[in-house]
């Protein structure tokens, strides 16, 4: 019985501080989980305006250069002047001094001129060689031509001797002559290294996932792809549901953002920032996962569950050693009560004795010897009661006495429901002083 007292009230601890645990932790983990994206959102927000101001100055400027050589009057007469003079030495020289001086003032990784006239390909070392059509590697020369572009950026690799094929940004201008007729092409080139440099930094510093594309949808730049590697970005990504909307909202915003969704399998999602270059005709992806913050917050759950289940263990093995403890004291204090009221109640009861009614005898040990002791030994009840009524009783006591506990009228008060009898009298111990004495009869009378 105290066993399952003891289990009852362990579970029903045990059940109130799960609930009551359960709750708190899932509030805590909706209230963190909520924190924690808005966090991803204010984080992918600011990455991608770092990296969009970063890029403008790093990628603008190359362009605004471009159309300035575009525009240089020196320029425009040297390529006017190059089917009579190209293959003079001092021709060339001019054209290699001046690519030479804008690609050491700024730095670039290369300067570039070619001829419409001649498809003559020029840079800071000189007349490199001739862009003949068909060549896979002369295609992004006529595509611009046929374009109508007045400028464009491409990824390619540098063929010019000495630069080792590396994936270099290049920015291409049309050079007019005074009727608007293309003359020429002009443009610099930047290491893609730099740009994808910059992209990782912000990767590392944020931890988000960053994308150049260009209006088709490809990967221009990233941290893992390129331009001269011809890559879907929403194909790579598994989002070509959301492709219209990215490619077409560039009017008349500057950014835009949108939840995307993930994984059914581990339900996780992704918060995606867009920001459109127009100088670059370009767009900027800064795409942050929720995989991260949901690894956290289950790791924080555990280390919580674990945590409720300690407390839990100590409270139940607190709870049970109080109980114990408790019911030992509560035992003991019992049985010593017991045994007080025990003795009080033999006191209390001293005189109480057993009869057998039915069968007109004594029924315990007790009342024999009280029998005995009135001198009735061995007799009937009905005999012990004359007797005892005899030797203690006041004469006139004697006949109300022994007909209100006769068997008689016992049997006559047990059909008739009542189990109670009483009769007061004098009697006496010594034979000479009499008191008042009251039998009562409280019989628990039963039928054998």
């Amino acid at each position: 019985m105290k066993n399952n007292i003891l289990l009852k009230t362990n579970l029903l601890v045990s059940v109130i501080l799960l609930v009551g645990f359960a709750l708190i932790a899932t509030l805590s983990y909706r209230a963190n989980y909520n924190a924690s994206l808005v966090k991803i959102k204010q984080v992918s927000s600011l990455a991608s305006e770092g990296i969009y101001y970063r890029l403008s100055t790093m990628l603008t400027k190359p362009v605004n250069i471009s159309q300035t050589m575009a525009h240089d009057s020196l320029l425009i007469k040297l390529l006017e002047e190059e089917g009579s003079r190209y293959q003079e030495a001092g021709y060339q020289e001019t054209i290699r001094k001046y690519l030479d001086t804008y690609k050491n003032k700024y730095a670039y990784d290369s300067v570039f001129l070619v001829s419409a006239s001649t498809n003559n390909y020029y840079n800071f070392n000189g007349l490199d060689r001739n862009l003949a059509r068909g060549e896979d590697e002369n295609v992004w020369y006529y595509n611009f031509l046929q374009s109508g572009e007045e400028y464009s950026l491409n990824i390619d690799n540098d063929e010019v001797a000495g630069a080792a094929n590396k994936i270099t940004l290049f920015v291409n201008c049309r050079i007019r002559d005074a009727f608007g007729r293309v003359i020429g092409v002009v443009g610099v080139g930047v290491n893609v290294d730099y740009i994808k440099g910059l992209l990782q930094e912000y990767e590392k510093e944020y931890d988000v996932a960053t994308y150049l594309i260009n209006e088709k949808g490809e990967i221009e730049v990233s941290s893992l792809y390129n331009g001269h590697q011809t890559a879907d970005w929403f194909k790579v990504n598994d989002s070509e549901d959301i492709r219209s909307e990215i490619l077409e909202w560039k009017n008349g915003r500057t950014n835009w953002d949108i939840w995307m969704p993930g994984d059914v399998q581990n339900n996780e999602k992704s918060y995606l920032v867009v920001r459109y270059i127009p100088d670059l005709s370009w767009y900027l992806l800064v795409k942050q996962d929720t995989g991260a913050l949901l690894a956290e917050l289950n790791e924080k759950m555990l280390e919580t569950v674990v945590l409720i289940s300690v407390v839990i263990l100590l409270i139940i093995l607190t709870i049970t050693s109080v109980i114990r403890k408790f019911n030992v004291r509560m035992t003991k204090l019992l049985e010593e009560r017991q045994e007080l009221f025990k003795e009080a109640t033999e006191q209390i009861y001293d005189n109480i004795y057993e009869l057998n009614i039915t069968k007109n005898r004594a029924a315990s040990k007790k009342t024999e010897l009280y029998f005995e002791a009135m001198g009735a030994k061995d007799l009937p009840y009905e005999e012990f009661l004359q007797a005892v009524a005899d030797r203690q009783l006041l004469e006139e006591y004697r006949a109300g006495y022994v007909a209100t506990f006769s068997i008689e009228n016992v049997m006559r008060h047990f059909k008739a429901g009542n189990n109670y009898l009483q009769y007061e009298f004098m009697i006496t111990e010594n034979g000479s002083d009499y008191f008042w004495y009251s039998a009562k009869s409280c019989l628990r009378i039963c039928e054998i």
